[in-house]
């Protein structure tokens, strides 16, 4: 029985429309790295090329799938101590976009760790970031820079600085610091430059304030303790590449 000509064309447009929403590497290349190199590379080029040198499943699967380490579960062991050198690309001459990488990291890991995951909603202890009494001291950023974060981190201190940032921004990188999901409660809307600095360590010895201190003395925020809701990335199944 033959399809109506409309049918037809109906179907092909859906599968088009499917295969155009998952999209995937045309050739890709993973080797096992042995270097024992601390330092994790991942590179965008020209001409859909992408490269990523020492870098473990974990790291894959949180640029994936754009989450912190806290939000991943049922994580194998080996999934932050086998490391990974990878070339992929995408057979076509333009550089890969932010929006495209994702899709094509998760189609990646989809096909060579045969990884599957499933979305969870847990409620948990999270930092609420606030406004502390006496205001922010920081300012609205002026428009003339590009977004920007970045945390420098010594063997004591460490320095995060944000230009034209948001503060949802400014709360996700702090829950990466602190290793707890951290969401903005500020009521502040607009984009802001800001920079602060504290100890790493933390101690009775301490010469410089804590990160905690470091915020509401420099910037004029705190972090609250608080019950909430932290979206989770639960891994079904991950298994070790295999090497081509």
């Amino acid at each position: 029985m033959h399809l109506p000509t409309a049918a037809a064309l109906a179907l092909v447009f859906l599968c088009g429309a499917h295969a155009q929403s998952s999209p995937s590497f045309e050739v890709a290349s993973i080797r096992r790295d042995l270097s024992g190199s601390q330092n994790t590379q991942i590179q965008i080029s020209d001409g859909g090329r992408l490269v990523i040198t020492n870098g473990s499943l974990k790291t894959l699967i949180r640029n994936a799938y754009g989450v912190l380490s806290f939000q991943l579960a049922n994580e194998p062991g080996w999934l932050d101590t086998e490391m990974y050198d990878i070339e992929a690309k995408t057979g076509t001459p333009e550089k890969i976009s932010d929006d495209d990488l994702k899709p094509l990291l998760q189609s990646l890991l989809a096909d060579r760790f045969h990884l599957k995951v499933h979305w969870e909603t847990r409620e948990g202890t999270v930092y609420a970031l606030l406004v502390d009494k006496g205001g922010p001291k920081f300012k609205a950023s002026s428009g003339d820079l590009k977004p920007g974060m970045n945390t420098n981190k010594g063997p004591d201190k460490a320095k995060m600085t944000g230009t034209a940032e948001t503060m949802a921004v400014l709360a996700s990188n702090l829950g990466n610091q602190l290793g707890r999901f951290a969401v903005d409660k500020t009521g502040l809307t607009g984009a802001y430059d800001f920079t602060f600095e504290w100890d790493r360590q933390s101690t009775a010895d301490s010469t410089g304030p804590s990160l905690f201190t470091a915020l509401k003395e420099q910037l004029g925020l705190r972090l609250e303790s608080q019950k909430g809701q932290v979206e989770m990335l639960v891994i079904d199944n991950a298994e070790r590449a295999s090497e081509n």
